[in-house]
């Protein structure tokens, strides 16, 4: 009867070795399957991430190339009209009426600059008398620009 018993044991026991190799085997092939699922959609969205990159990349290119352009134009075009606007005030350098608000920007920087710094050493100097300073220099600046305008038209034009 040990024998038997034995023999029973060596039997359940191989059987059992038998079935942990299929499953192992079997796991190893399931293990092995979703290996390469995964791997074909990790492909998958690589080239998806890639095909994208080059879209966007091509995209980022085309917007470069064709800002690149627009500021060589209005470099040009902003080059052209300051070389324009020089040659003009050029044209008119002894026409009274630039020469006179040459003369004012001069004389009304420095006298203006001059006010702001004595309120400043006294302590006087406030966004009230800033905002002040400000609207009359607006004021001025919209009657003398009138003024010029009517002067360029009635007495001293341009050239």
């Amino acid at each position: 009867m040990a024998h038997e018993a034995e023999d029973k044991a060596r039997e359940e026991s191989a059987k059992a070795s038998q079935k942990t190799k299929e499953t192992a085997a079997e796991a190893d092939k399931k293990a092995s399957e979703a290996s390469a699922k995964a791997s074909g959609k990790a492909k998958e969205f690589s080239e998806y991430a890639s095909q994208k990159g080059d879209e966007l990349g091509k995209d980022a290119s085309d917007k470069y190339d064709k800002a690149k352009k627009s500021a060589a134009r209005n470099y040009r075009e902003g080059k052209e009209e300051a070389k324009e606007k020089g040659n003009e005030l050029s044209r008119n350098r002894d026409n009274p009426v630039v020469v006179g608000n040459a003369v004012i920007i001069g004389v009304g920087s420095v006298a203006l600059g001059f006010a702001g710094y004595q309120k400043y050493a006294k302590g006087e100097l406030s966004w009230e008398v800033v905002g002040l300073a400000t609207a009359a220099l607006g004021a001025f600046a919209l009657g003398d620009y009138y003024l010029s305008q009517y002067l360029f038209k009635e007495k001293y034009p341009k050239k």
